[in-house]
């Protein structure tokens, strides 16, 4: 029954339409991001910064539902395409989500301290989620194939690295969001790539 649930839900999320929603999600995550990271300079705000101010509150809020949910959609969707059904990496992906939307929603600004620090609390933890999830499908990847999760493992920590030098080499800007968004898409891209040879494997 549980093989039949599985090919089932392949052979759905394998349609055409739907894959062309799954290419349509990696390629405007970043873009969306860009273009709402962009609205002030990014190397004086951050993306909270743009956000809670009042002309930008609900283009924020949006931005942050509409990217969390095209990641979801998008890694879960690779997940079940490759048979990946570990309960722990589907609900920290889900949480990641959650996270993702936390953080949009509490306002952070100076006049609320409390509520700007539970922000940055739900934004790491957006962050640790979604690659923590993404870290246990590369460990899933190494029982099938070592050198995609070898490759798949250094872009990873690329993206990680990556963010987190740029946030103490430019200070709390709008520049380490963005590499981590754009980065991070183009990361799940060629991920996407690099799985094709191994279709009949999963």
């Amino acid at each position: 029954m549980a093989m039949l649930w599985r090919k089932w839900n392949k052979e759905k999320l394998g349609r055409g339409y739907i894959r062309y929603l799954a290419i349509f999600a990696v390629v405007i995550i970043p873009i969306y991001t860009y273009l709402f990271g962009t609205n002030e300079s990014p190397f004086h705000y951050t993306l909270s910064m743009i956000g809670n101010q009042v002309e930008y509150r609900l283009r924020f809020i949006i931005w942050g539902v509409v990217t969390g949910f095209l990641l979801t959609f998008y890694i879960s969707r690779m997940y079940i395409m490759k048979s990946f059904s570990q309960p722990r990496a589907h609900r920290l992906l889900l949480w990641s989500h959650i996270f993702l939307v936390l953080t949009v929603v509490i306002p952070a600004v100076d006049h609320l301290p409390f509520l700007k620090s539970v922000h940055a609390v739900m934004a790491v933890f957006f962050g640790v989620s979604l690659l923590t999830s993404l870290y246990l499908f590369i460990r899933f990847l190494g029982e099938i194939d070592e050198h995609i999760s070898f490759k798949s493992s250094w872009m990873l920590l690329f993206v990680l690295l990556g963010s987190i030098g740029l946030f103490f080499l430019l200070g709390n800007t709008g520049i380490f969001e963005l590499f981590f968004f754009i980065s991070l898409a183009v990361f799940l891209a060629i991920l996407r790539i690099w799985l094709q040879p191994l279709e009949n494997k999963l």
